[in-house]
């Protein structure tokens, strides 16, 4: 697979598409659709955009299989060609790893993110066998490889030289728990050969350094904003492209932060946000909750503050 080519799909701000659910808490197919139309229709699409299917945003865990399928599908349809689309693929069962990536094959998926199985800590060998296990088991998708650390297992530099070799693990969703030394050694070490997608929150080093994107839950809510941010790191404007992030994306991460420590999901906190913006939001599973009046509340005010013109 192609370096330059993936680097030229897997570029700009990656967004982990939300699994809406409707009152009776099952998947609210309309919802999604709306939400990635909303964004690729505001300028999500290749070259400066990347929707990531069913991921952590998208709640998996809290998905049945078959789920978790049937909403990939519908964010590929909704996607139409126009945005590239990564599908999650992690899981504690690596024949649900396989299944999932044959799938996003099926379904005309660019690819797929990967990361090593949970619950019982990984070995080297552990992630390496599951990973060719999947490599081998799909024809064309590219695959990410997702470094979860905060799972209890932590690649080494080494450990991901190892997984690049394969034909297409040809991008690299990257994050570590040292902090930022290890973290631009790594971007430094690997963007010549893979894409290198930010999950430090370092956007302007990250770019500096070579890599091609970064992860945003924001974009759900106002792609004007990380669109207008990848213009300025494109164009090379480092200090503007910093201002907007610092003073928009550091209070709207402090605020998740706050919440991630009431309930241990990534999607509450959107799903409320859209509500306020009079888009489809909606409910949320055990053992998670939706935001209660109160944070609500304290959200929207947030959301005044930092400049989102469609809050209510």
């Amino acid at each position: 697979m192609n370096v330059t080519e993936v680097k030229q799909t897997l570029r700009g701000p990656m967004i982990p598409v939300i699994s809406n659910l409707d009152h009776e808490l099952s998947i609210d197919h309309g919802a999604i659709r709306e939400n990635v139309r909303y964004v690729v229709e505001r300028g999500i699409v290749r070259g400066q955009g990347v929707l990531l299917a069913v991921g952590a945003g998208g709640d998996f865990p809290m998905l049945s299989l078959e789920e978790r399928k049937a909403a990939c599908k519908t964010i590929v349809e909704a996607a139409d060609g126009q945005t590239p689309v990564l599908v999650g693929a992690q899981d504690t069962h690596p024949n649900n790893c396989v299944e999932m990536a044959r799938w996003a094959e099926e379904i005309g998926a660019y690819g797929i993110q990967m990361s090593p199985t949970f619950y019982y800590e990984s070995s080297d060998d552990d992630c390496l066998r599951l990973f060719e296990a999947v490599h081998n088991a799909t024809d064309r998708i590219a695959i990410m490889i997702y470094n979860t650390y905060w799972e209890g297992y932590n690649m080494a530099p080494d450990q991901i030289a190892r997984l690049a070799e394969l034909p297409r693990c040809r991008a690299l969703k990257w994050s570590t728990p040292q902090g930022g030394g290890s973290y631009v050694r790594g971007v430094a070490r690997f963007e010549d050969h893979m894409a290198v997608v930010d999950n430090q929150g370092l956007h302007v080093m990250t770019h500096l350094l070579g890599g091609t994107g970064y992860i945003t839950h924001l974009a759900t809510i106002w792609p004007e904003h990380d669109l207008e941010v990848w213009r300025l790191l494109e164009a090379g404007d480092y200090h503007a492209a910093q201002e907007k992030l610092t003073a928009v994306n550091w209070p709207w991460g402090d605020f998740r932060g706050k919440m991630w420590k009431r309930t241990g999901a990534e999607s509450p906190v959107i799903k409320a946000a859209l509500d306020l913006c009079g888009r489809s939001g909606g409910r949320s599973r055990l053992p998670t909750r939706s935001l209660d009046d109160t944070e609500r509340r304290e959200l929207r005010e947030l959301l005044k503050r930092i400049g989102v013109p469609t809050v209510n």
